[in-house]
């Protein structure tokens, strides 16, 4: 019986998982360039960033997500320790530009959520995915329809919620990167590395 249910278990994740391409960015790594504006209006540009600070971007699926809720008020409340050690927190996501702001206003959240306009960020850094039945084969429908109100028009994809530190000469020095979409970085781990 125990077998049995560890391969009812293991079958599940791997339904869960298998779509979703393990291919992402490692450490060591050149961090490809962050362009776009976030909800404030602000221009984000990563070369310029990187003149002065290190970066620290989270990719969020959206604030329908209470998983991404509760990890985006772990950012929030880690803040003023990451800006003391001289980090830039930046959070990407497929969210239209007026969802960024509405999650801004939810979360009471103070650092830059960028809407990565045609997923361009989220390309680059190989952690997106489109949503279909396969790959969300228990949630598909809830999800689809999450996506519809809070993506660009007929934009079914989302990202793997992954973390990438970026140092100065723009080398990844962290990466948490795994398509169960529960597991998120520690920000409590991440700063004491730094």
């Amino acid at each position: 019986m125990k077998q049995f249910l560890f391969l009812v278990i293991l079958f599940s994740t791997y339904n869960i998982t298998s779509q979703i391409n393990n291919e992402h960015l490692n450490v060591g790594e050149l961090a490809p360039q962050i362009v776009g504006n976030d909800q404030n209006g602000k221009t984000i540009n990563s070369l310029e960033i990187l003149k002065e600070h290190k970066i620290l971007m989270v990719f969020y699926r959206g604030n329908w997500c209470p998983h991404c809720k509760k990890h985006l008020k772990s950012l929030q409340d880690h803040l003023n320790e990451f800006a003391k050690k001289g980090v830039y927190v930046l959070v990407v996501t497929p969210e239209t530009e007026g969802k960024t702001k509405e999650t801004q206003e939810k979360l009471k959240t103070t650092f830059s959520i960028v809407h990565d306009k045609d997923n361009k960020i989220m390309n680059d850094y190989k952690v997106a995915f489109e949503v279909n039945k396969e790959n969300i084969p228990n949630y598909f429908d809830t999800i689809i329809k999450k996506i519809a109100d809070y993506n660009v028009k007929n934009n079914n994809v989302l990202p793997v919620p992954a973390t990438y530190l970026i140092g100065k000469n723009g080398k990844i020095i962290y990466v948490q990167y795994d398509p169960n979409y529960k597991n998120r970085s520690d920000f409590g781990e991440i700063l004491e590395s730094l």
